[in-house]
C-alpha cells in the first residue's frame, strides 16, 4: 500500500471572514526629530544606519498593546504610510511619553536628547477611522500584505474560543493555551508549564517544565496565487534554577498579564516577550516599559529576583492565570538543557485533529510517496550476527538467542569517512591542493597523542625515521606538533565599570591583538596546511572566548583549522573524558571536510540512480555582506557556487571576484580566500534595512543583475566542461529559497507564477545549453516555511522518502515534492519517542522528528519530475561526515560550512561563534 502523508497546510472555508483595522500615522514633527537623532548618531559613530531604528521600538509597542496586528517601518520615513495597524483602539494619552522614553534610551550616546524632544506634543498621536478588510478577496497589494498577520490572528482568536486541547495517545493530557504576542504569524502557548520527568544516569530522576507552542503562519508556495496556512508545534523549555550568568545583550523573558500596558485596561491573559537588558553586571528592563507600568500602578519583577527565581508567580494547575507572571526560556547560552527539545509525531497528530475540529479550514492536498531506488552509496560491511547456541540442558535453556556485540572494526562505522578503507585513499588522492601537513597545537599530551593515534589508524599510517613523516600504503603525511603556550587563554576583558565599554565593545581590539600573536607564533608553511587546535572550555563570559582569534589567525598563517576542546577531565588530567575519543574523530574529520575530501568513489551510480554520470552537482549560496570597500563605497553581497565532479568527487568553489581572476579553485583555497574579505559586522542583521528606500532598491537591483550574470557564466562554464571524454554534461543547479531569493529574485514564488523563471539566465545561455540545465529550488523547514507532515491512517508513526504533494499548485502540470529523511543514527530505536509517546511522557528521549525539505523543480528537460525529485532527495544521504542525512543535499553542506571562514574580529559572539558541528 502506498503511503500518504497529510501536510499541515490549510485554507479558510469560513463564509466572508473579515478583519477591521485601525491605523496610526507618525506625526510629522515626531518623524523629523527621530530621523534627525538617527542621523546625529550615525555621524557621531562614523558608521551605522541613518534610519530610525524602529526594530527596537516595534516589540516594545506591540507588547504594550497586544491588539496591534502589524507595524510598517517605513511609517517613520514617509508621511503617507501608517506605522501600525490594530484590530481595536486604545487610549493614546500615554503613547507620547512612552515613545520619548524609548528615544531617550535608544539615543543615550547623544547629548541634549531630552531638549530635542521637549517641544513634541503628545496630543499629536491619534487613530484613523477603521477600515474593514475581506480576508479572502484582498483588493490590492497592501491588503494582500496585511493577510500575513490578519489570517493567523483570525485563526488564533477562533482557536482560543475552545483553548483546551487533549494530547497523548489516550488524550490523558489536557493543556490550555493563551496568546503570545508576535509580529510573525500568531502564537499560542500552553500554561501553566507541564511537568515532565527526565532521567539522568541510572537512578537520578529530575523534573523539567515545558509549554507546548502552537503557531499559525501564512506562506506562499510555488505556482499558487493565494497563500496557505501552515501550523507548527514545538515546546518551550523553562528555567527553574537560578541563572548564573546573563549573556550580552540580555535575555528574553515571557511576561504574562491580564492587563494591557498602554492604558491599564483588562484583557484576556496573554504573554509578551520583553528583553531584560544587560549593562555590565547590571540588568534592566527597557525604560519605556518600566515607566509605562509605573504610570499604570504596576511593575515588572525585580531583575535580580527573577534571575534568582525564574519561575515568577506561575499559575497552579487548573487555575485561571492572573497578575504578572514571568518565565525565562532555555537557550544554549544559559546552560545545560532541562530536557530534550521537540515534540513527537503523536503530539502533531493530536494538534492536527484539534485544528480540524475547531477551525473553519480544510486541508490543502495530500502527498503520495514517489517510487524509486533507495540504496546506500557507501554501505557498511557489518559482520554477520553470531548466534549463541541454545543450551542442551532444558533447565538452563537460554530464553532467547543472543546477538554478537557491536563490531570493533572501524570499517564497520556508520560514518563513511571514519572507515579507513574509504578515508585513506580519499585523503591521498592526487587532486589539486592535497593535504600534506597537519599541525597539532596541543595543551595536554593526552590530546596530542590521541589525535596522532587516530590519524594513523584512519589513514593506515606508521611513523618513519624521517622527521615528522608518517607513511602508509596510500601515501605519506607530515604531522607536526607544537604546544599552544598561553595563546588559548581567555581574552582579558575588563569589567564595565573599569573599562567604560561593554564586553562586546572591548572584544575586537583584544581579538586583533591575539590574532597577531597567533600568526607570528605559527611555523611558516609554503602550502595550505591543516591545523588541529586544542582549546580550553568555553569561558563563563562568552566574549572572553579566543576561539575566533584562532580561526582567523591560523588561516592568515596558511592553516585551515579545526578546534577541539580539552578531552581530559579536570579532576584527573591523565584520564580521558567518556566522549573524548568521539570528539577526536570528529575534529579530524572536520579538518578533512575543510579540504573538500570525499570518498574516492563516484557520487552517481547510473544503474541505481537512473541518472547519467555526466552531471555537474552545483549549488548557490549567499554568505554575507562586506564593509563599504568598492569604488562606489557600497557594500557587496558575497555569494559562492560549489561544484562537485560526481566521477572524481573533486570539490571546487568560486565567487564573483574569484571567477574573474582565477575561475574555479579547489575548496580549501576558496575557504582561505573567503577569510580575506573585510566582512561587515552588521551584515547578518537585515532588521535595520528600510526596504522602501529608493536608493537601496536601485543598489539591490544592480547587485541582482551582476549576480545573475555571474551565475549564468558559471553555469555556462560547467555546461562546456566535460566530465567524461567527448560528451557535453548536464548541470544540476540548486538554490535554497530563504537564502537565495533576495538576489536570485526569479526564484521568488510570485515570479515563478507570472514570469519565465529562466529569463535572467537565457540572456547568457544558448537554447541548447538551457536544455542541458536542471534548476531545482529547495526550501528548508526553518521559519515555518515548510509544512509538518502526518502519516495518514497511522497516527504517531514516522516515514521517510520523497512525496509528491498533489493539488497544491494551480498549474496542473506542476507538483511540489516533500523530502522526508529517516531518523539519524543517534535517534534510532529506543533513543527516540516511540509511536504512542507524547513529549509529555518523557523528557530524556529525542523527538526523532524529521526535518522536511520542499523540492520545487523549476526546469528539468529530458527527465521525469519524479526521478529528478528522488535523485535530489537521495543526495541528502550522500554526505559522508557524521550525520547520514542532512537538511540540504550534497554539495550544500560544503557551502553552508564555508561560513566558518566568513568571520572578522569585529563580529559579535552570537554571529561568529556558532556550533562548528551543526548541520
Amino acid at each position: 500500500m502506498t503511503k500518504i502523508i497529510l501536510p499541515g497546510a490549510w485554507e479558510l472555508t469560513a463564509t466572508n471572514p473579515t478583519c477591521e483595522l485601525s491605523a496610526i500615522y507618525v506625526p510629522t514633527a515626531w518623524r523629523q526629530v527621530a530621523n534627525n537623532l538617527a542621523q546625529q548618531r550615525a555621524r557621531f559613530r562614523g558608521q551605522g544606519y541613518r534610519s530610525v531604528p524602529v526594530y527596537s521600538l516595534d516589540p516594545l509597542i506591540v507588547g504594550s498593546f497586544p491588539q496591534i496586528l502589524k507595524t510598517m517601518r517605513n511609517g517613520w520615513q514617509r508621511g503617507n504610510v501608517p506605522w501600525l495597524l490594530a484590530t481595536e483602539t486604545t487610549d493614546l494619552s500615554d503613547l507620547g511619553n512612552y515613545i520619548k522614553d524609548w528615544l531617550i534610551e535608544e539615543f543615550s550616546s547623544l547629548e541634549d536628547v531630552e531638549a530635542q524632544l521637549a517641544n513634541l506634543n503628545n496630543d499629536d498621536w491619534c487613530w484613523e477611522e477603521p477600515k474593514i478588510y475581506d480576508l479572502l478577496h484582498p483588493q490590492d497589494k497592501v491588503e494582500t500584505d496585511n493577510l500575513y498577520q490578519a489570517i493567523p490572528d483570525y485563526l488564533a482568536k477562533e482557536f482560543l474560543q475552545n483553548p483546551t486541547v487533549s494530547f497523548g495517545v489516550d488524550e490523558q493530557y489536557q493543556l490550555t493555551f493563551y496568546r503570545v504576542v508576535s509580529l510573525k504569524g500568531a502564537e499560542l502557548m500552553s500554561w501553566p508549564p507541564s511537568e515532565i520527568t527526565v532521567t539522568k544516569g541510572q537512578e537520578t530522576i529530575e523534573t523539567a517544565y515545558i509549554s507546548f507552542v502552537v503557531s499559525f503562519v501564512l506562506q506562499t508556495v510555488p505556482w499558487r496565487e493565494k497563500p496557505i496556512i501552515y501550523h507548527h508545534l514545538s515546546i518551550r523549555r523553562w528555567l527553574t534554577q537560578p541563572v548564573r550568568y546573563v549573556p550580552y545583550p540580555g535575555v528574553k523573558v515571557h511576561i504574562g498579564d491580564n492587563r494591557r500596558w498602554l492604558d491599564g485596561q483588562r484583557q484576556p491573559f496573554s504573554f509578551i516577550t520583553v528583553m531584560m537588558n544587560r549593562y555590565g553586571k547590571e540588568l534592566k528592563w527597557p525604560q519605556a516599559i518600566s515607566n509605562l507600568l509605573s504610570l499604570n500602578d504596576s511593575q515588572l519583577p525585580d531583575t535580580n529576583d527573577l534571575v534568582s527565581n525564574p519561575s515568577y508567580n506561575w499559575s497552579g494547575v487548573n487555575t485561571i492565570p492572573s497578575g504578572i507572571q514571568a518565565a525565562i526560556a532555555y537557550t544554549s547560552k544559559l546552560g545545560d538543557p532541562p530536557c530534550f527539545a521537540g515534540v513527537s509525531p503523536q503530539d502533531l497528530t493530536s494538534l492536527d485533529k484539534a485544528i480540524e475540529a475547531r477551525l473553519s479550514v480544510q486541508r490543502v492536498g495530500e502527498a503520495e510517496r514517489v517510487r524509486g531506488n533507495v540504496f546506500i552509496l557507501w554501505p557498511s560491511e557489518k559482520p554477520k550476527k553470531k548466534i549463541v547456541p541454545l543450551l542442551a540442558d532444558k533447565d538452563n535453556q537460554s530464553p532467547k538467542p543472543k546477538k554478537a556485540k557491536k563490531s570493533e572494526d572501524p570499517n564497520h562505522s556508520s560514518t563513511p569517512m571514519l572507515r579507513p578503507k574509504l578515508a585513506a585513499p580519499a585523503v591521498f588522492r592526487k587532486l589539486e591542493n592535497p593535504l600534506h601537513t597537519i599541525l597539532i597545537l596541543w595543551e595536554t599530551p593526552q590530546c596530542r597523542d590521541a589525535l596522532i593515534d587516530e590519524i594513523c589508524k584512519l589513514l593506515y599510517l606508521s611513523p618513519t625515521n624521517v622527521g615528522n613523516i608518517y607513511e602508509g600504503a596510500y601515501g605519506s603525511l607530515c604531522i607536526k606538533t607544537e604546544h599552544v603556550g598561553d595563546l588559548t587563554q581567555d581574552l582579558e576583558i575588563k569589567n564595565f565599570s573599569e573599562a567604560r565599554r561593554t564586553y562586546q565593545q572591548q572584544r575586537p581590539d583584544l581579538l586583533a591583538e591575539r590574532i597577531n600573536k597567533i600568526t607570528a607564533f605559527l611555523p611558516p608553511t609554503k602550502e595550505l596546511s591543516g591545523a588541529l587546535i586544542e582549546i580550553r572550555p568555553k569561558p563563563f563570559i562568552p566574549e572572553r572566548d579566543p576561539k575566533l582569534a584562532w580561526r582567523i589567525g591560523a588561516v592568515k598563517a596558511g592553516y585551515l583549522n579545526q578546534h577541539i576542546h580539552r578531552i581530559t577531565t579536570i579532576a584527573d588530567p591523565n584520564k580521558l573524558k567518556k566522549d573524548g575519543l568521539e570528539r577526536v574523530k570528529r575534529a579530524i574529520l572536520d579538518l578533512f571536510r575543510q579540504f573538500g575530501i570525499l570518498p574516492d568513489t563516484p557520487l552517481i551510480i547510473p544503474k541505481k540512480d537512473g541518472i547519467d554520470i555526466d552531471v555537474w552537482l552545483t549549488c548557490f549560496y549567499i554568505l554575507r555582506r562586506t564593509r563599504k570597500t568598492n569604488a562606489e563605497n557600497i557594500p557587496k553581497t558575497v555569494v559562492l557556487i560549489i561544484r562537485v565532479n560526481p566521477l572524481t568527487a573533486k570539490v571546487e568553489l568560486t565567487t564573483p571576484d574569484l571567477f574573474k581572476e582565477q575561475g574555479w579553485v579547489s575548496y580549501p583555497v576558496g575557504l582561505a580566500h573567503l577569510s580575506d574579505e573585510a566582512w561587515d559586522s552588521n551584515s547578518d542583521d537585515e532588521s535595520n534595512e528600510e526596504f522602501g528606500d529608493e536608493q537601496k532598491r536601485k543598489e539591490q537591483t544592480k547587485e541582482q543583475r551582476l549576480i545573475n550574470k555571474f551565475v549564468a557564466e558559471c553555469l555556462q562554464e560547467c555546461l562546456n566542461t566535460p566530465i567524461t571524454e567527448n560528451k557535453l554534461p548536464r548541470v544540476l543547479f540548486m538554490a535554497e529559497a530563504q537564502n537565495a531569493r533576495k538576489m536570485l529574485n526569479w526564484l521568488q514564488n510570485q515570479n515563478l507564477l507570472t514570469n519565465d523563471p529562466l529569463q535572467a539566465l537565457k540572456q547568457c545561455l544558448s537554447p541548447e545549453e538551457i536544455n542541458r540545465l536542471w534548476v531545482v529550488r529547495l526550501r528548508v523547514a526553518d521559519n515555518s516555511e515548510v509544512p509538518v507532515a502526518i502519516v495518514k491512517d497511522s497516527p504517531g508513526s514516522r516515514t521517510s522518502g520523497v512525496y509528491r504533494w498533489q493539488n497544491v499548485c494551480e498549474d496542473g502540470e506542476r507538483s511540489l515534492y516533500l523530502s522526508v529523511r529517516k531518523p539519524l543514527n543517534t535517534e534510532q530505536g529506543t533513543k527516540i519517542l516511540q509511536q504512542k509517546h507524547s513529549r509529555l511522557d518523557s523528557g530524556n528521549r529525542a523527538a526523532g522528528q524529521a526535518k522536511i525539505l520542499e523540492i520545487a523543480l523549476i526546469h528539468h528537460p529530458a527527465i521525469k519530475p519524479d526521478k529528478l525529485a528522488h535523485f535530489v532527495h537521495s543526495l541528502r544521504s550522500r554526505w559522508p561526515y557524521f550525520a547520514n542525512d542532512v537538511s540540504l543535499p550534497l554539495p550544500f553542506p560544503f557551502a553552508t560550512k564555508a561560513r566558518e571562514y566568513t568571520v572578522s574580529a569585529r563580529d559579535s559572539v552570537e554571529s561568529s561563534e556558532a556550533d562548528d558541528f551543526d548541520l
